[in-house]
């Protein structure tokens, strides 16, 4: 038995890089990463911010090696409008929207898309108290909305916390719960700052998978690696998930929606839903055998 089609793009691995600086671009290219976000936001100086927009529109012009995001400056800042117009091409993936506030800065993006003849998905970046606390009605303010993830550093200086607090817990755990209520893939992790640290990396990641992320940002290539590690699903959670699918004829066979597999283990509908999952992930990252 095979599994659905996958229903939503995978996001293992978003790289980040300023948008002013060409030659990393390039790099980021390159790099491992399954996706490039091309920053306008935090990590472009003020003084550098049209030159940002003019390099990466004429990145966003023309067609792109990977799947191509860019992160525009906040409704709030007065650049949004500009950024937008200024990218919207054939090589742009989406827009992820930063410091999102109120479902109108979000309806109001997506129509600046439209004009612009470029209805791209949007990725919605909380980063705030408020926003956590409606990050359902920000999920659903739009269907071009395609994902909401936190924006950890501002947040945590938004809360008075560290990235470690178990506060920062309950907020990822929020978002992930948003996400699922609101029909849309499971969010992707906020970046790790400290890129020498891997040990760090590797810890963070996978606590956040067990809560319910499936991939993270990046801030340069070097992590790229340490994340692909924890979220690209093993070859023992691939053969696991595949002898779980096998298991529905033996429950046609006994008339039965609960059975015990050949090693007594219980398989419900529910266990099948996980092992759809894994299966959908590894169909996307193509790392399935072909039929014989």
């Amino acid at each position: 038995m095979n599994p659905p089609q996958t229903e939503h793009p995978v996001f293992r691995s978003c790289l980040y890089v300023p948008g002013h600086q060409a030659r990393l671009i390039e790099r980021a290219y390159e790099s491992e990463a399954d996706t490039v976000i091309l920053d306008l936001e935090d990590a472009v100086p003020p003084s550098e911010k049209a030159r940002a927009r003019e390099t990466v529109a004429r990145v966003t012009a023309a067609a792109t090696p990977k799947p191509t995001f860019v992160r525009v400056n906040s409704m709030a800042s007065g650049r949004a409008e500009d950024d937008v117009r200024a990218v919207a091409g054939p090589g742009l993936s989406g827009v992820r929207m930063a410091k999102v506030a109120r479902p109108e800065d979000v309806r109001q993006l997506v129509t600046l898309l439209a004009q612009a003849g470029c209805p791209v998905p949007v990725h919605l970046l909380i980063e705030t108290a408020h926003a956590l606390e409606t990050a359902f009605d920000l999920a659903t303010s739009s269907p071009s909305v395609a994902m909401i993830s936190l924006g950890e550093s501002d947040l945590c200086a938004d809360l008075r916390i560290t990235a470690e607090s178990p506060t920062m817990d309950a907020c990822r755990s929020r978002v992930v719960i948003a996400s699922r209520a609101a029909g849309l893939p499971s969010p992707c992790q906020s970046v790790s700052t400290d890129i020498h640290d891997t040990d760090a990396l590797l810890r963070t990641s996978r606590s956040a998978k067990a809560l319910g992320f499936v991939g993270r940002m990046a801030l340069h290539p070097a992590q790229i690696p340490a994340i692909h590690e924890v979220y690209t699903p093993t070859a023992q959670e691939i053969a696991d998930a595949q002898a779980v699918f096998r298991t529905p004829e033996l429950a046609r066979e006994a008339d039965r929606s609960v059975v015990l597999n050949e090693r007594g283990g219980v398989i419900a509908p529910p266990i099948l839903a996980n092992a759809r999952n894994v299966l959908r992930l590894a169909e996307a990252l193509s790392l399935l055998e072909a039929p014989a």
